[in-house]
Formats: C-alpha cells, structure tokens, sequence
C-alpha cells in the first residue's frame, strides 16, 4: 500500500533577508524535514531559499523539496519567473520543480488564478514567516479555503512563525503566532496529528 507524506508549505518573502530571518527560515525547514513531510515552498529566493536549504540538508530525510514556479510577470507562460536579482527561479535547493504558466499574484485571487493558489490548495499545513504582499496574499487563502474558519483557530491548518510586530493583527485573529521555530515544532506536530494515521507497513511515497 502507499502512503502519502504530508506537505507542509513554507510561506514567506522572497526578497533578500537578514541573517537572523536566513536563520529562522533554515530552521523551519529543517523542521519539516525531521517530521517525515514534503516541503512546498514558492521555488524562489529569500525565505524560501532558505526553507528549501535547511530542509534539504537533514540526512536521510523522508520528504522532498518542491517549488511550485510562477512565470515570469507579463511574460510567456514558459519563462519562470526572476528574484529582484534577477536569479531564474528555482532555487538550487528544489529538487522538484513545477513549472506554471500562472503569474505568482493576482489582481483579484477571489476570481482568478495564480500560482499561490496552488502554493495553498497543495499543502495540507502552513507555516507562513514574515513576508510582504505575497504571503499576506498566501495566509489570507489559506484562510479562505477549505472551510477552515469554521475550524477552532488551533486547528485552522497554518502557524505564524516570527516577530509578532510584521504580521497584521487581522492576520494572527485567523491562526496561532509563536515566535520562534522551538515554539512552532509542537503546534507544526499537533497540526500533522490531525491527517489520518496511516497503516502500519505502508509504502512511502
């Protein structure tokens, strides 16, 4: 039989970050990495390059680094997007890359489609660090689909990780905050507690 890993998607900005926001992101991945998940991430740089770095350098891990690529904006459906550096998304630290012909962000999410919304609709949990208007835009999805505001807030399937100061109060009313990667590892197991156990001897896929 399979067994389906579950997918945590790691949600933050993409532009250059500090040492200390580098830090807290590798953390977070390696994180995911020691939980037996997958780790989806927006295939770029900043926070998600270095989600996508801790992750990948936990050995003998069980799960994958997956970026989901946005084109680039205003191009071609085949030119994957670029980093304000003008770096091709992926990262190197993906090791599965899905390649999209959506741009990362919409005008309007509500009726169109964009890659987030498949940064959102894939994970089956959240982990959003601080960001800009994309992860605003990713955390407010998240809420939006799935049912999950008639969920406890303490099952509603993401987790705000970082400085309570740079995310919005409307943003932390819709899921838990902690500030640091030790505080988000025991909500981040309690949250994958609530997928269905799988069989004893399953194949992992």
């Amino acid at each position: 039989m399979l067994r389906k890993l579950p997918i945590v998607g790691v949600f933050g900005s993409g532009s250059p970050i500090s040492a200390e926001r580098t830090a807290l992101a590798r953390s977070v991945g390696a994180t995911v990495a020691r939980l037996g998940a997958h780790l989806l991430t927006g295939g770029g740089f900043g926070i998600m390059a270095a989600a996508a770095e801790g992750f990948v350098a936990v050995e003998d891990r069980d799960g994958l680094s997956i970026g989901i690529i946005p084109r680039e904006l205003e191009g071609a459906f085949d030119r994957p997007a670029r980093s304000d550096r003008g770096e091709r998304y992926p990262n190197p630290h993906v090791e599965i890359a899905v390649f999209t012909p959506l741009p990362a962000r919409v005008a309007d999410w509500h009726t169109m489609p964009g890659r987030n919304h498949v940064n959102v609709l894939t994970a089956d949990v959240v982990v959003a660090l601080p960001g800009n208007i994309g992860t605003r835009n990713e955390i407010e999805m998240t809420a939006a689909y799935r049912d999950e505001m008639h969920r406890p807030r303490e099952e509603r399937r993401a987790i705000l990780v970082g400085p309570r100061d740079e995310f919005a109060a409307d943003l932390r009313e819709l899921f838990v905050h902690v500030p640091s990667c030790e505080d988000a590892e025991p909500a981040l197991r309690r949250l994958l507690a609530l997928r269905p156990a799988p069989s004893i001897g399953e194949t992992r896929l």
